[in-house]
């Protein structure tokens, strides 16, 4: 049984902002909907039973290859939706840094979980990713799955499979397209790491 962990491909900058995600959602540039095709090659003879994308167009575009090639419908589940940075997902770091001060410093510090003003904390994102794994593990068993969300999210996935503290998040660097594997070994209840940003 392996995860498949994707980071969805590149996708255009700023000016899609969605009230409903509070996030921009960005459709893939060209050279993203390359990398999904690509992608779609790479995995496409693997024995994959479920897609599953967050609420994002990205991570629905970068599935569409690889589900048209496996026949599969991709499930959209919004607890694989990117951190809720709250009010500060339109600022820049240098706006950040001046309207919370605060929260800057431990944004950057990575020594204690904090709370985006307006968002989520590192404490809650880890709560959904656990649900969603607990639950698609045990609808799954030993099948294949495949995952597509955001750096933000990953990088926290990370932390959560691992057993690393929610803070240590900004320790991981994703890539557009960036494939990690995973694997549960029952046996011991823990996941193993296969690959990382692949």
């Amino acid at each position: 049984m392996t995860w498949y962990i994707l980071r969805h491909a590149e996708k255009v900058l700023g000016g899609y902002y969605n009230a409903e995600l509070r996030h921009q959602d960005e459709p893939l540039t060209a050279v993203g909907e390359q990398s999904a095709r690509r992608i779609a090659e790479r995995l496409g003879d693997r024995p994959i039973a479920a897609i599953y994308v967050s609420a994002y167009l990205r991570t629905s575009q970068t599935a569409a290859p690889l589900a048209e090639r496996l026949g599969l419908v991709p499930v959209v589940d919004a607890r694989l939706n990117e951190i809720d940075n709250g009010q500060v997902d339109a600022m820049t770091e240098e706006e950040f840094a001046v309207a919370f001060p605060d929260v800057w410093r431990a944004y950057v510090a990575r020594a204690a979980d904090f709370r985006f003003p307006g968002g989520e904390s590192g404490a809650e994102v880890d709560a959904r990713i656990g649900a969603f794994f607990d639950e698609r593990l045990a609808q799954h068993g030993d099948d294949d799955v495949v995952v597509v969300s955001h750096d933000g999210l990953i990088r926290q996935l990370m932390c959560h499979v691992l057993g690393l503290p929610v803070h240590h998040r900004g320790d991981f660097r994703i890539d557009f397209a960036g494939l990690t594997e995973l694997s549960f070994q029952r046996d011991i209840g823990r996941w193993r790491l296969l690959r990382f940003n692949g």
